[in-house]
């Protein structure tokens, strides 16, 4: 098999993976979720560190008025991390219906969390605070089964449950007709009813089924079998490194990652995310050194593949003033872990040389990182930091305030430049060598036609500008993952459309909301970290308007300019067609 057919394989299961209804609702889901969970990790450190009766302001305010200040920080925790299996069971089934074009898509997400609390257990034993025997309690749901404990039951529940309201649901049968003058929302709240009765009705039989038979809990047996098994998986350094082997190695072949890896690596760490949160609020041991927050601390430092080090190595031994002009114009967004310009713009991607350390340096990163931490050198990570936060201050933060974890920062940049560097001299110097060979040859080749011609060669006229009034009202939407790269190039194009007096609208989405936004586009532009994905998206938008990609090129030097002109080409085709 050749190459180019395994790598058209690879795309094409991995297409098929990214536009898959159930992971993408997953990945949305969680992206939603993400502003409570770094809420919930301020407010830990914010109890823990600042408001600890030893901490910070310990010599400021006494001990009653600290301890007094910290049931602010425990009512958020109780609307946030503690009804994190709450919130989730909603969205996903949300998502899922949205995707699937159900009319009312709150429905079945509220069909979801009463399937939910369903299969919670009906009596619990709970131990006296005062010590003593268990005494069995009923009408009470621990946070314990709607934190991170809740989390794999809410995912299955949703899933499950969403598609069978949906296939009840297309049954006329079993709708109630009303009357036209009854409010659509009522129509179809009596429309679903049916639907409704059915999939809780069938939870519960479920929920008694296995309660008889196994004596135990769906939510425990879910927890046991499965929860339990993946967290200890993803936790673990040698499962954990070859997950995030093959999200970068995707991401070397222009394949993004979000749609394929993370829905099967990030709930599993996200749940011993919280488990160490839990712990550290509680005053206990964090259980797990590999969480979430662990692979963007350590070896996302820049975006995946750490290429915040090979920026670096650029501005400290390139030969090339264009790779250091390059590195000034990306290294902002650098700073914030957005590095697709340097993915696609250097470029990493298929380029053989960049490759390895993009693949292999992170998992150096994250192998010292786990030793460190284990060896009691670093703190573990006890608060959910999202991975946009700038280095150095995502390691003081997600430790819970220990400078050593931002130490460890700076040694593994260190490292990662050291990393970087001859592999980046390397590709120089097949540049240069590549350059020499072609000035040879066009040196050549000139002065062949200027003996074959007996004259100079023509000298070329820069054609004229295209004038930009075409795309007047026009609405041009760009779309990648997550919606940060391309929101940056959608400002670019905005302000030169803007300041040659063109009202083009222009705007960045991610894929998630692809579905409501497309109408309005005449025009979708692809990142070049989702081209590989223009056939799903074509088909998800039944052909609504044109769907190109952004040329990469463009995007990595962040040239608004030239996106703007290249797009002209799709408008004065309708302009000739009319």
């Amino acid at each position: 098999m050749s190459s180019s057919s395994l790598l058209g394989r690879i795309t094409d299961a991995s297409q098929k993976m990214a536009s898959e209804v159930h992971l993408r609702s997953l990945r949305d889901s969680f992206v939603i979720a993400v502003p409570f969970l770094v809420l919930a990790g301020l407010f830990i450190m914010f109890n823990f560190v600042f408001l600890d009766t030893k901490g910070i302001l310990s010599d400021l305010l006494s001990s009653e008025t600290l301890l007094r200040l910290r049931n602010i920080g425990d009512r958020i925790l109780n609307g946030t991390m503690n009804i994190l299996s709450l919130m989730l069971v909603i969205l996903i089934a949300w998502n899922i219906a949205s995707k699937k074009r159900f009319s009312t898509p709150v429905i079945p997400a509220m069909v979801a969390l009463a399937a939910f609390y369903v299969l919670m257990p009906v009596t619990i034993m709970q131990a006296p605070a005062a010590g003593g025997d268990a005494i069995a309690l009923t009408g009470v749901v621990p946070y314990s089964n709607t934190n991170a404990g809740g989390v794999f039951l809410a995912i299955i529940t949703a899933i499950i449950s969403t598609n069978i309201f949906l296939w009840i649901s297309k049954s006329q049968r079993l709708q109630i007709r009303l009357g036209e003058e009854v409010p659509p929302m009522v129509v179809q709240s009596f429309q679903s009813m049916f639907s409704i009765m059915l999939t809780i009705g069938l939870f519960a039989l479920v929920a008694f089924g296995v309660n008889v038979l196994s004596g135990s809990e769906v939510q425990a047996l879910i927890q046991t079998l499965i929860q339990a098994p993946l967290v200890h998986l993803t936790t673990n350094l040698p499962g954990f490194l070859t997950l995030t082997t093959l999200t970068n190695l995707l991401f070397s072949l222009g394949i993004h990652p979000s749609g394929i890896i993370n829905p099967i690596l990030e709930p599993p760490l996200l749940v011993a995310m919280q488990e160490n949160m839990s712990a550290f609020a509680s005053g206990q041991t964090p259980p797990h050194i590999i969480v979430l927050p662990f692979r963007d601390l350590y070896g996302h430092m820049g975006g995946t593949g750490g290429t915040l080090a090979l920026l670096l190595a650029i501005f400290v031994r390139s030969k090339f003033a264009s790779h250091r002009k390059f590195s000034r114009t990306v290294i902002a967004p650098g700073l914030f872990n957005i590095n697709e310009p340097v993915i696609f713009g250097f470029p990493v991607l298929y380029n053989p040389l960049l490759m390895v350390p993009f693949i292999i340096y992170p998992q150096i990163n994250f192998i010292i990182a786990y030793f460190a931490t284990s060896w009691g050198m670093v703190s573990k990570i006890v608060a959910y930091v999202p991975w946009s936060v700038p280095p150095l201050l995502s390691g003081w933060l997600g430790s819970g305030g220990d400078f050593r974890n931002v130490l460890l920062q700076l040694i593994l940049l260190a490292i990662g430049v050291f990393a970087y560097l001859p592999f980046l001299m390397a590709y120089e110097k097949s540049l240069i060598k590549s350059q020499n060979e072609k000035m040879v040859a066009e040196i050549g080749r000139v002065e062949r036609d200027k003996i074959e011609s007996g004259k100079d060669m023509p000298v070329s006229v820069e054609e004229p500008l295209h004038d930009l009034s075409v795309l007047n009202n026009k609405t041009i939407i760009l779309m990648c993952n997550e919606g940060m790269s391309t929101s940056i190039m959608a400002t670019k194009m905005r302000n030169f459309a803007r300041g040659k007096g063109c009202t083009l609208n222009i705007y960045a989405i991610n894929f998630g909301r692809l579905a409501e936004e497309y109408p309005k586009a005449d025009l979708i532009l692809l990142g070049p970290q989702i081209v590989y994905m223009r056939e799903s998206v074509t088909e998800e938008i039944k052909h609504h308007c044109p769907v190109v990609p952004l040329d990469a090129t463009y995007f990595s030097r962040l040239d608004g300019e030239s996106a703007v002109r290249s797009t002209l080409i799709y408008f004065n085709q309708d302009k000739n067609d009319d």
